[in-house]
């Protein structure tokens, strides 16, 4: 290869390098909505696990958001309204919302997991593109023209 095949090839590998940083952004913030989702359902299993312990009639806080609640009386501890998407709500027994709920967490948690995988291999080729281009870059000095020592 000559000097301008080898700067040729270090542009197509930088292209290449650009690419997959644009890949593991995309994956790191997927991996981020899956992280939010996961604590988000746990946090809704743990809820619906524990109505149990309340008796109809009984009033408590019902969240608005993080900053505002309003008062509320439970109508039913035995069944729950389920966004289940597409702006449509079911209602389950307690029972069939938490295996519902274990059932997402499952899946999310596979996902997560392949997207951490996919996130491993990305960084990998990054890295052989990145130590093809410093190869390339040393050739590429090696070959250019050297400036005259002193003056």
């Amino acid at each position: 290869m000559n000097q301008t095949d080898d700067q040729q090839q270090i542009n197509r590998l930088i292209g290449a390098s650009k690419k997959l940083e644009t890949q593991a952004e995309q994956i790191q913030m997927q991996l981020e909505f899956i992280g939010q989702t996961i604590a988000t359902l746990q946090i809704t299993e743990e809820t619906v696990e524990n109505l149990d312990k309340l008796q109809d009639g009984q009033e408590f806080l019902l969240p608005l958001g993080n900053f505002a609640y309003l008062k509320a009386k439970i109508m039913d501890t035995s069944n729950v309204l389920v966004n289940v998407g597409a702006s449509l709500v079911l209602e389950k027994t307690i029972v069939k919302a938490k295996e519902d709920f274990e059932q997402q967490l499952e899946d999310l948690n596979k996902i997560q997991i392949q997207l951490r995988q996919a996130m491993q291999q990305v960084m990998q080729q990054m890295q052989e593109v990145r130590s093809e281009i410093e190869r390339l870059a040393a050739k590429f000095q090696e070959g250019a023209p050297q400036s005259p020592m002193g003056s």
